[in-house]
């Protein structure tokens, strides 16, 4: 199978989404995740700490490509000769937005299909909002992101002077 895009803010990487990048390439040859840059929103990590926790955890050699990237992921896709667009869903609750997208995205590009793969059950209740907001109160329960994440999560957090209990 051909390469495909797996793009979000990843802010920060959680194990859910160590959960669909596992499960793309099950199938796929390459996956790009992409960090997708999106002016309007302050994340708590910047773009080259999203990068360096999503390039600690990468198990899978040069088949995983971290990129970042200022634009419509239909853009990236295409000029990175992808025609799939991979997306993770928790629940069922998260289907009309990410229906939404899909369709708005092969509006945007035709030959572009998305594949939606669930989180593995013990992740369902894992977003980066809610690992964001523990953090923000110097805490990180076991399981919630994984061990590489957490590491070079606490090495940040440690240089900003925030360290985790």
């Amino acid at each position: 199978m051909p390469n495909a895009v797996f793009a979000g803010s990843f802010d920060p990487p959680t194990s859910g989404h160590l959960d669909v990048i596992k499960s793309a390439l099950s199938i796929f040859d390459g996956l790009y995740v992409v960090v997708a840059i999106n002016p309007e929103k302050d994340g708590l990590f910047t773009i080259d700490e999203r990068i360096e926790m999503l390039n600690a955890m990468n198990r899978f050699g040069q088949r995983m490509k971290v990129c970042k990237w200022d634009g419509l992921v239909t853009d990236f896709a295409s000029q990175h000769g992808c025609t799939v667009l991979v997306r993770g869903l928790r629940n069922a609750a998260e289907l009309p937005y990410e229906s939404t997208m899909a369709y708005m995205n092969q509006r945007l590009d035709p030959s572009i299909k998305t594949v939606f793969f669930l989180y593995d059950a013990e992740h369902v209740d894992i977003s980066s909002t809610l690992v964001r907001d523990l953090v923000s109160h110097s805490r990180l329960p076991n399981d919630i992101v994984p061990e590489e994440v957490e590491m070079v999560l606490r090495q940040i957090l440690q240089r900003r002077g925030q360290p985790l209990s």
